[in-house]
């Protein structure tokens, strides 16, 4: 079979970007272990913790007391109603009763008795006693029903006032308790970043780097993602002054880099040919030979025959490689020492004949 060495670097990068990424995922499953346990629910401060120093419970007993007494008055009256209801029904019977004997007897012409119109009169007079009794006692519970609901208005006015006063010191040290455990948690996630930040300038071009590059992911990962939840908000005010420095800090470190790797790229260009030939790396050279660029300049060595220009590609006429870079002066064609056949100036041999041909 044979050896393909483009196959085996992009295989061998795919490997290495698996183990860091797995080495990341594993990472990040302990960290997060680790910074949920840092919240020890003993000692997370809750608002029944708070109310015992007011009044609450206090008035919370006065409280059930009317409430119980406004039940049994309830109850009470439910009785009286029942009374009443009965008394009525009675009433209305024996006055239905009473006109119907009544006109009974003068529709018989019959004389009447005395005594017993006495007696009829005398049970619906003490029916209506009864029922206007029930009535007014019902009055009386209505009103005692009335005076304990106005007391109960006034006793959840106090609980609430005291709930409030419970919940303002509830909020401090829920706040005080959340900004503690957010710097612990800080504590333990800011090494873990400088740790992954020097990994990522000292460790780069080690022959493990792909597992300093999956603690990098992780420490990014834990501060600027994992952390992210726990970042106490204030009405959001430390959440975007968080994120304002960090882009301003990145802004800055961007726009530095560039700026020296501009100027660097620039000073570069002042040099000999000779001298940025010999400063080229084969992986960029097959890079730029694969993209038809110049491992110097990054331009394209192209050009149409017509327009003498790149971008005339499209248009009509044919391409031509040339042997000079037209816009920094590198050489990038070469004959063969040995067989005089032209080959990329920058990769090691000869696509001929194989012999040597950058004697660097």
């Amino acid at each position: 079979m044979e050896f393909n060495n483009k196959k085996l670097t992009r295989t061998t990068t795919f490997i290495h970007y698996v183990i860091s990424f797995l080495l990341a995922i594993f990472l990040i499953g302990l960290a997060n272990r680790i910074i949920w346990d840092i919240d020890g629910e003993d000692k997370r401060p809750y608002i029944s913790d708070f109310e015992i120093e007011t009044d609450i419970k206090k008035y919370r007993v006065l409280k059930q007391s009317i409430r119980d007494s406004i039940e049994g008055k309830l109850d009470a009256q439910d009785e009286v109603q029942l009374s009443i209801n009965l008394a009525q029904n009675t009433l209305d019977q024996q006055q239905a009763s009473f006109k119907t004997w009544i006109s009974t007897r003068t529709a018989t012409q019959s004389s009447q008795v005395n005594k017993e119109i006495q007696r009829r009169n005398y049970i619906l007079d003490s029916l209506r006693a009864s029922l206007k009794t029930f009535k007014s006692e019902k009055i009386l519970l209505q009103s005692s029903i009335d005076s304990f609901y106005a007391e109960e208005t006034k006793y959840n006015d106090l609980i609430h006032e005291e709930e409030s006063k419970a919940r303002v010191l509830y909020l401090e040290a829920d706040r005080a308790y959340n900004l503690q455990l957010f710097i612990s948690r800080l504590l333990f996630v800011i090494p873990v970043l400088l740790l992954g930040i020097w990994m990522l300038v000292k460790k780069r071009r080690h022959s493990y780097w792909p597992l300093f590059r999956g603690f990098v992911f992780f420490a990014f990962y834990a501060f600027f993602i994992g952390l992210v939840p726990y970042l106490p908000s204030y009405g959001g005010y430390v959440r975007y002054t968080i994120g304002i420095i960090v882009s301003v800090l990145l802004g800055i470190y961007a726009i530095k880099h560039l700026k020296a790797f501009v100027k660097r790229k620039k000073e570069e260009l002042q040099l000999s040919s000779l001298e940025r030939s010999k400063k080229i790396k084969e992986e960029v050279a097959e890079k730029a030979l694969e993209n038809h660029m110049c491992p110097s300049c990054g331009k394209d060595y192209l050009i149409n025959e017509i327009f003498q220009s790149g971008k005339s590609k499209n248009r009509s006429g044919s391409l031509k490689v040339t042997t000079y870079c037209r816009h920094c002066g590198l050489q990038l064609f070469k004959n063969c020492k040995t067989c005089d056949t032209k080959n990329y100036a920058h990769l090691p041999h000869c696509y001929s004949c194989g012999d040597q041909i950058i004697t660097k």
